[in-house]
């Protein structure tokens, strides 16, 4: 569950729609001709929307209407064939706003699944309907919004386009504003979405913005995938989300935007200790009133940079970890749940194979599960041109841990600095990190990486990151391989014919990243895999063919 502490905001957000509503033109510069639903958004225009638009989630206002509704089409399980159920989806925005209607007929009406009213709570069990913007059209990172017949909200955030393995794509503790309201009838269930323009981050030229979007509604009962647009199942199961597959899309007489959220609290409580006296006869009660104040500030520098300012930050609200029973002799890791880190995390974005990562945000005010007061800290996150920016800086009060080992922790600086550059195509990069965490006792820890994505030539990419650590405890010189990081991937990312994967992973015994997470130090590994998978026909009983073989090699560095 995610909690919001700024609902009177929220609330003002939605009074005020535009007199004017101006719908969505696709372009496809390689095919505008790709299809009647692509061509029907070209000729739409809805006039005086506010009057006739009633937000209710019925989707019978004559605004509707007036649109010719797109069509989805069949992903799974045959893919490239008419859905099984009829759905229209509808689209269109004005300056404050973008707007998405569906209607999702049933012929089996009693058997649409509704198995929760908890906001981020939809699970794969339930008939839903979910929306996806590459707002900054980049082929690789998106946000999408989530609902089913019960107008359930989730919302989430792609990065890597959406590639699987580790890390894990899909963000789902992502939170931002919008609203969506939903209804049925004997003929199926609707929805009418509401999104901020405020709450996407895009690059508007002239009051024209160019994004990617698709959509997609599935039926569980039949495990039916129907999309727009028609995505091949090129990349694998989640081939349907990919940002880089996303269809081109203008939003005209659109403004910048620059979200301004204040939120203050007041947090009291009592701590009551009980101990035994000295007799053992009775107990000695101890009372600690507790009271804190502080501020969280959101502030969109521009439409697509974002700051985010805290001071006397409490993270008292966030959403507890699931309980894992930990049997091997590695740390377990946790998803970052904090909204103060939510956005566009990819910007910080430096993982290796695994979980391993050169920036693992919960080293920042937290120890062994233990909430470490933070007097106050600054993030800037966005992007510039062709650049991914990422920058941090978080001070930590002092602190004597109480339920694990009584540690004194010192107050401690913690920083971080990201960049990355598209380069060459829009599926290749460049970039760079670089790290600190630095006590007031005299411990420092810092760290330094390159990195680059290249789309060599059609699937294949190479990936490449390297990097180093210096730590008070050791005497690391530059370039040294023993407080060093290597990954190094070359990979075919096609679940269609042929595909392999080649990668090297290192990590030397004096690599330490005490603002990252490494599951272990001091070996070396080397692994393949080739595999070939087929997608039959549409008169198949099969729906893919899969065969794969693999190998791997790893050995503990002798020194």
């Amino acid at each position: 569950m995610k909690t919001y502490y700024l609902n009177v905001c929220l609330a003002l957000l939605f009074t005020c729609i535009s007199h004017r509503v101006f719908s969505l033109d696709i372009v496809d510069e390689d095919n505008p001709d790709k299809s009647d639903s692509i061509e029907a958004f070209k000729t739409a225009f809805i006039a005086d929307f506010n009057r006739n638009f009633k937000f209710d989630g019925i989707v019978d206002d004559s605004c509707w209407k007036n649109l010719t509704p797109i069509k989805l089409v069949m992903h799974i399980p045959t893919f490239g064939i008419q859905p099984s159920e009829n759905s229209e989806v509808f689209f269109c925005n004005d300056n404050e706003y973008v707007y998405i209607a569906g209607r999702f007929y049933d012929k089996e009406t009693d058997k649409i699944v509704i198995s929760t009213r908890m906001r981020d709570d939809i699970g794969p069990t339930e008939d839903q309907f979910v929306i996806i913007f590459d707002t900054f059209n980049d082929h690789e990172n998106a946000v999408g919004f989530w609902t089913n017949a019960g107008g359930v909200k989730n919302d989430f955030t792609i990065t890597r386009d959406g590639t699987e393995g580790e890390p894990w794509p899909f963000n789902l503790t992502w939170n931002t504003f919008w609203d969506a309201k939903s209804t049925r009838d004997e003929k199926g269930w609707y929805t009418e979405i509401r999104i901020p323009l405020s709450s996407l981050r895009f690059k508007e030229k002239d009051g024209t913005v160019e994004m990617g979007f698709i959509c997609y509604r599935f039926i569980p009962r039949k495990f039916e995938l129907n999309v727009f647009p028609n995505i091949p199942r090129n990349w694998g199961f989640w081939s349907f989300v990919k940002p880089s597959q996303a269809q081109k899309i203008q939003l005209s007489q659109v403004q910048s935007k620059k979200p301004f959220y204040i939120t203050p609290f007041l947090t009291g409580g009592m701590i009551q200790d009980s101990q035994l006296d000295d007799a053992k006869t009775d107990y000695n009660m101890q009372n600690d009133p507790k009271l804190a104040a502080g501020l969280d500030v959101k502030y969109g520098i521009t439409s697509n940079l974002t700051a985010d300012l805290t001071l006397n930050t409490d993270f008292a609200q966030v959403e507890s970890d699931n309980a894992q029973i930990n049997l091997t002799r590695f740390s377990l890791f946790f998803p970052e749940k904090r909204l103060f880190f939510q956005e566009r995390t990819s910007n910080f974005a430096f993982a290796f194979d695994d979980m391993n990562t050169l920036f693992y945000s919960r080293q920042i005010g937290l120890h062994d599960g233990e909430l470490v007061p933070i007097i106050g800290g600054i993030r800037l996150v966005g992007r510039e041109g062709r650049w991914d920016i990422g920058f941090l800086d978080m001070q930590t009060r002092n602190f004597k841990t109480k339920e694990t080992d009584g540690t004194d922790l010192p107050t401690e600086n913690f920083g971080v600095l990201r960049l990355r550059r598209q380069t060459f195509n829009s599926n290749s990069y460049i970039g760079g990190i670089a790290t600190s965490r630095i006590g007031k006792d005299g411990t420092y820890n810092a760290a330094i990486g390159i990195d680059g994505m290249i789309n060599v030539l059609g699937d294949d990419y190479l990936d490449i990151k390297l990097a180093q650590t210096f730590d008070e405890k050791y005497s690391n010189k530059a370039l040294s391989p023993k407080a060093s990081r290597i990954w190094l991937n070359w990979e075919r990312r096609s679940e269609k014919g042929i595909g392999y994967n080649l990668f090297y992973s290192q990590a030397g015994n004096k690599y330490e990243p005490d603002l990252g997470f490494e599951f272990r130090r001091n070996y070396y590994l080397l692994g393949a895999d080739l595999k070939y998978n087929q997608i039959p026909g549409e008169k198949s009983k099969n729906s893919e063919s899969y065969s794969m073989v693999e190998g791997q090699i790893m050995e503990r560095n002798r020194n």
